[in-house]
C-alpha cells in the first residue's frame, strides 16, 4: 500500500470526468465511464470505497482497470483487506473477492496528485493519507468539522484543488488558495451521480442517475465569488451556507 502521494507524470489536464465512492455499483459505475468518454475528458478520477454494496465489485475493479481509472483506496476498500468492520450494510468478504481484486485494492494509493491546466490537484478518499477525515464548515443541523491535514495541504501551496469523497454529499468548499470538491457517489437513491470539470471554462457539470439514466443535473462556475471564504479549516464558524452540486428538493 503506498502511504505518500503518488505523482501522475501526464500532461496537463483540461476536462477531468470524477466519480464518486462506488460502493459496488457495478453498472452504474459502467455507465458512467461511458457517458463521460464520450465527453472528450483527459482523465476520469475516481474517490474509491470500491466495495461494499449492492453490486460487483470483481466487475467494478474490471471497468476501473480495463479503462485506466485514476483511483484512491476508501476506508471501506481498507476495510474489507483488513477484514474489519464486516457488519456494515452490504458488506463485502475479502474471501469471496477475486485474487486481482485483492491485489488491485492493496496497491491503490492514498493519494494521487493531478497536473491540470489550471494548476495542481490532489485526489484522495478523506483528506490526505486519512481516510475517515470529514471537512465540513458547518450548519445549523450539522457542526463544523475540522482538518488539521487540510490545513497543512493548503499551507504547503501546492495544491489549487483536492477531489475527495467520504460524505457522499457534492458540494465546494472554497478557500483562499485552494478548492475542495467532493465528489458524491453513484451508490443508493440519495444524489447520486458523477462530475466533469472543465478546467478551460472553470465549470463543473454534474450528472444525476434517475432509474440509471444519466441527466444532467447543474452547471456551477469554479470561479463564482463565494458566499464563505476561508483561509483554512480553523476558520470555520459554524454558519456555512453550503455551495452544493446537485439540486436538494425543497422539505
Amino acid at each position: 500500500m503506498t502511504l505518500g502521494i503518488q505523482m501522475d507524470p501526464g500532461m496537463a489536464d483540461r476536462r477531468i470526468g470524477v466519480i464518486g465512492d462506488v460502493h459496488a455499483e457495478n453498472r452504474r459505475l459502467e455507465i458512467a465511464i461511458a457517458f463521460l468518454t464520450t465527453q472528450g475528458v483527459d482523465s476520469i478520477l475516481c474517490t474509491g470505497d470500491i466495495v461494499d454494496g449492492v453490486g460487483n465489485p470483481d466487475k467494478c475493479i474490471d471497468l476501473l482497470t480495463k479503462h485506466n481509472i485514476r483511483v484512491v483506496q476508501g476506508n471501506h476498500d481498507r476495510w474489507c483487506l483488513e477484514e474489519k468492520a464486516r457488519h456494515v450494510p452490504n458488506a463485502h468478504l475479502r474471501a469471496n473477492l477475486d485474487r486481482n481484486s485483492i491485489e488491485y485494492l492493496t496497491q491503490l494509493p492514498k493519494q494521487l496528485a493531478i497536473n491540470t491546466i489550471a494548476g495542481s490537484l490532489l485526489l484522495c478518499h478523506g483528506i490526505g493519507n486519512n481516510d475517515l477525515r470529514k471537512v465540513w464548515p458547518g450548519t445549523e443541523r450539522m457542526p463544523a468539522e475540522r482538518s488539521k491535514e487540510l490545513d497543512a495541504i493548503i499551507a504547503s501551496n501546492k495544491y489549487q484543488f483536492v477531489v475527495n469523497g467520504h460524505m457522499h454529499f457534492k458540494t465546494i468548499i472554497h478557500f483562499t488558495n485552494l478548492k475542495l470538491i467532493n465528489a458524491g457517489t453513484i451508490r443508493g437513491d440519495h444524489w447520486p451521480g458523477f462530475s466533469l470539470i472543465d478546467f478551460r471554462t472553470f465549470l463543473i457539470d454534474t450528472y444525476r442517475f434517475k432509474d440509471d439514466v444519466v441527466h444532467h443535473e447543474k452547471t456551477t462556475p469554479l470561479d463564482d465569488e463565494p458566499a464563505c471564504l476561508f483561509g483554512d479549516t480553523q476558520d470555520f464558524r459554524g454558519n456555512w451556507q453550503p455551495q452544493l452540486l446537485f439540486h436538494m428538493p425543497k422539505s
